[in-house]
């Protein structure tokens, strides 16, 4: 049995290479972005020897149909792929094409379904290996991986965890697929279906007005990929790399720094009357704990904020 692969993020990197090990992958395609992303993946493809085979948007049914046609695969394999797969093509291979979806299904479909979860305090994730239908992420489940997000987890480490939790996915399809072992053909409960949309700027500022466990969920979800959850000090924007909910509560306005020890520390008030430890922020100066920063000047009393007058603007 051969497959064909398309993989447009080093999400699928682990899988891919696994799949190359066992002499399994017929061909690989990428698509013809000029997205950072994908250029990491050329570059990981070129320096395992690989060529790939590049598809445009405009001509996408065609360049599938052909490429199939030479490859010859029992399946597709889509390991991250943001344009749609046209209807025509679906059924070419005789086990059709089948997606890795980076979360749980139906629950968390869209193209950023990490970030979501984290927000949502989730206590696991997902690998979905799902037969491909014609709308995004829908189609029967073959093969569902759960996969832990730890109380400390951020976004870039929870992804590090699913890219490699995919690969016993794979392996696990891989012999549905030959008839050695049950797939589970379990069609998703549209009831369940949630679309998430990518984060945009709204979804990423912190409103001190939520309870700090809420607010660490949020600075988790964005860090690394945004740089962090934002806010302002003193007119300048800050990303929140860092946050930690704290035992004590106080009387004071959300987002006021309710203490501020050089070296040590710096807590702020936050909804209910909590309180949030700083650990780790950004600013155009650099990367600083929250003793840091108080060391730097920031005092008792002063008040983080949010981007007021800057949610109109593009996403971060």
């Amino acid at each position: 049995m051969r497959v064909s692969v398309i993989i447009s993020s080093l999400l699928g990197w682990p899988l891919l290479h696994d799949l190359l090990s066992q002499g399994v992958v017929a061909g690989v395609a990428v698509p013809v972005t000029g997205s950072e992303e994908n250029g990491r993946v050329n570059e990981v493809l070129a320096q395992a020897g690989l060529t790939p085979h590049r598809l445009t948007r405009k001509g996408l049914a065609a360049e599938l149909a052909a490429w199939i046609a030479a490859t010859q695969p029992t399946a597709v394999l889509v390991l991250t792929f943001s344009w749609r797969i046209p209807a025509a093509v679906l059924g070419l291979p005789p086990q059709g094409f089948i997606n890795f979806h980076f979360a749980a299904l139906p629950g968390y479909r869209g193209p950023e379904p990490t970030f979501w979860q984290l927000r949502h305090g989730e206590p696991a994730g997902a690998v979905t290996a799902h037969r491909m239908a014609e709308d995004f992420d829908t189609g029967p489940v073959l093969v569902a991986t759960p996969v832990p997000i730890g109380p400390h987890d951020t976004h870039g480490l929870h992804r590090a965890q699913l890219a490699l939790a995919a690969v016993g996915t794979g392996r696990q399809l891989l012999a549905g697929l030959r008839g050695e072992a049950p797939l589970l053909e379990q069609p998703q409960d549209e009831a369940q279906a949630r679309y998430w949309p990518r984060p945009t700027l709204p979804d990423l500022v912190l409103d001190w007005q939520e309870p700090a466990e809420s607010l660490a969920r949020l600075v988790r979800a964005a860090n690394p990929w945004n740089r962090g959850a934002l806010t302002t000090l003193r007119g300048q924007l800050l990303r929140v790399l860092s946050l930690s909910p704290r035992p004590e509560t106080v009387e004071a306005a959300p987002g006021t720094i309710v203490l501020a020890a050089p070296g040590q520390a710096l807590l702020v008030a936050c909804g209910a009357g909590q309180v949030a430890q700083l650990d780790m922020a950004v600013l155009e100066e650099g990367y600083f704990t929250g003793g840091q920063l108080a060391g730097m000047g920031v005092q008792v009393g002063e008040v983080l904020e949010p981007l007021a007058g800057q949610l109109r603007a593009a996403p971060a």
